[in-house]
């Protein structure tokens, strides 16, 4: 399959499989002064994070990190909506031009002043380089002007109606301009400073990041004195850990531990939609047996999306025939909570094309996600498709989707970090499954400058009813978030995945 050509508006799925422990010689000592419980907390994450760099990462491990070390212009709450962060106020100028008012009195964890230049230097610095991971993201913005030391413009080189979504985004996180170029990015990614209400400690790769607190935060004194992130890979050591109180949240919990979890004294799962939607992507490459689309479909009405959420996620997802679920712009909500399901026409169409005799189809999986695929693979098998699935560990799964190296259906967690119908591009052009639609590059092109809202999401319904009918992907459901929780803390998950730690309380 074809290398992916538009990055911006994910989040990928994919966490890295490493080895951890939970030595922690760093713990804050409370001798000799009365602990008020906010000392230390600790998030048990099944894998490390990727890089320091808010510019050059699409993992949503890593940004669930970063985003308390480091903070942008505009942000989303809990609920997805746009508030604001660095930045006090905005307006549009005009269709290529946004004008931002400042926070003053704001200093990086080194003790620099924030001002108009970082934001300029930052955003242009993503903007440009075209080694970032998340230069695809923000390539449309052409400059930054520094009206004054606490104003700044951003300007686009087309319409952009999705910019303030981009300048939402952990990958528009604001860095030190001076201090930046002083050093060099090797030596700034080695201890990094942002003006987050925590600072960066430590990273013991495939062990622990530990954030502590920043005194001088420009909002409010942050609540916790240390922010301990473990690496947990093993699902039942996150669990066995969470159950002794070895951690205060643990993320992904396996389903069959949700009931023991809550029946444990001390400890409870906490359930919350994230935008993560799990799906199959297929390829329409010349000579890939999915490059039929009798095949394809066959393989959507072969799978019964609801018996995987009742017997392997416990009623935790929703079925979905769309990536653009409600919430996001755009959604299409015809598709939503709905899917199709009729193996005896699966079983006539792949004869109607000339699979009498069954099909055999080539699948890559994030072994992330394993228990799930081997049920699809005994569904696909039902109607006489063999799956021929590949396990690849999540440490690998990430090079070698970038790098061409999958099979002809993908196996895949896919968020949207945009909130937004853009993530329908993942399918324009030079796509992962080779997929064209000449009528849906149209779409998506206009859409893509469309300052009309009213205009663009119908363009985005329009080219998710094609994918429904094309079947370039098969979407089967969005998941919800399943963390494990000590009961001394009040925690709510958020739709987008990230932990925002001063959001973590203790229960009263």
């Amino acid at each position: 399959m074809k290398k992916l050509s538009f990055l911006s508006i994910l989040l990928i799925t994919v966490l890295l499989i490493s080895a951890c422990s939970f030595s922690d010689p760093d713990e804050p000592s409370t001798e000799g002064e009365e602990a008020s419980g906010y000392e230390l907390i600790t998030v048990a994450n099944p894998a490390d994070i990727t890089t320091l760099d808010p510019h050059n990462n699409s993992v949503i491990t890593t940004s669930a990190v970063l985003v308390n070390m480091y903070s942008k212009l505009i942000q989303r709450d809990a609920s997805g909506e746009i508030i604001p962060d660095l930045a006090t106020n905005w307006e549009k100028v005009d269709d290529v031009t946004w004008e931002f008012e400042l926070e003053e009195d704001v200093t990086f964890h080194n003790g620099d002043a924030f001002t108009a230049e970082d934001v300029k230097f930052s955003l242009e610095r993503v903007a440009t380089d075209t080694t970032l991971q998340q230069n695809s993201t923000f390539r449309e913005i052409d400059h930054v002007e520094v009206v004054d030391e606490h104003t700044v413009r951003v300007v686009t080189g087309e319409p952009d109606p999705q910019l303030l979504s981009r300048l939402s985004t952990p990958a528009a996180s604001i860095l030190p301009a001076n201090h930046f170029e002083e050093v060099g990015a090797d030596e700034f990614f080695d201890n990094p400073v942002g003006t987050g209400p925590y600072q960066f400690s430590a990273w013991e790769r495939d062990d622990h990041v530990e954030l502590v607190k920043y005194e001088d935060y420009f909002v409010e004194e942050p609540k916790w004195e240390t922010v301990h992130f473990a690496v947990v890979p093993e699902d039942s050591t996150r669990v066995s850990e969470l159950l002794t109180d070895g951690v205060d949240v643990a993320f992904n919990i396996p389903t069959a531990d949700m009931e023991r979890i809550d029946e444990n004294e001390g400890t409870h799962v906490a359930l919350a939609p994230i935008q993560r939607v799990i799906q199959l992507w297929l390829s329409t490459e010349e000579g890939a047996t999915t490059a039929d689309p009798a095949v394809r479909e066959a393989i959507d009405l072969a799978i019964d999306n609801q018996v995987i959420i009742d017997e392997i996620l416990l009623g935790s997802a929703t079925a979905t025939r769309t990536h653009v679920t409600p919430g996001n712009f755009g959604a299409d909500e015809s598709l939503y909570d709905t899917y199709l399901y009729d193996p005896e026409r699966a079983k006539e169409i792949l004869a109607e094309a000339g699979y009498k005799d069954g099909v055999t189809v080539e699948i890559s999986v994030n072994n992330y996600y394993t228990e799930m695929a081997e049920v699809v693979v005994g569904m696909l098998d039902e109607v006489g498709i063999t799956a021929d699935i590949e396990l690849i560990e999540q440490s690998q799964f990430a090079d070698r989707l970038f790098n061409e190296d999958l099979d002809e259906g993908v196996f895949v967690g896919w968020g949207n970090d945009m909130f937004d119908g853009s993530i329908l591009e993942l399918f324009k052009e030079d796509n992962v499954t080779s997929y064209s639609n000449e009528e849906v590059e149209a779409l998506l092109d206009e859409a893509a400058y469309n300052m009309n809202e009213e205009e663009r999401a119908a363009q985005y319904q329009e080219v998710q009813q094609i994918f429904a009918e094309e079947r370039p992907v098969v979407y089967l459901f969005q998941l919800e978030g399943r963390y494990g929780v000590n009961d001394r803390i009040d925690y709510t998950p958020r739709l987008d995945e990230l932990y925002y730690v001063d959001e973590i309380t203790l229960s009263e």
